[in-house]
């Protein structure tokens, strides 16, 4: 019965490396598709590639 359990454990770290090893588009750690949002109400254009290698936090409100 330990044999049964361990093996399984095992066979369960392995899929959780495999679906971090193939991460898709989305996925922590994947780079983010880049967009532009113009500041409102005919400011100036910002881009997320202006900030590459920085951290930003993106807030978005919606109403509707």
């Amino acid at each position: 019965m330990p044999r049964l359990l361990l093996r399984l454990l095992l066979v369960a770290c392995l899929a959780a490396n495999a679906a971090i090893a193939f991460a898709g588009p989305g996925d922590p750690g994947t780079p983010a598709a880049d967009f532009a949002l113009q500041e409102f109400p005919a400011g100036p254009i910002h881009t997320l590639s202006q900030h590459h290698g920085e951290v930003v936090l993106l807030f978005m409100v919606g109403y509707g």
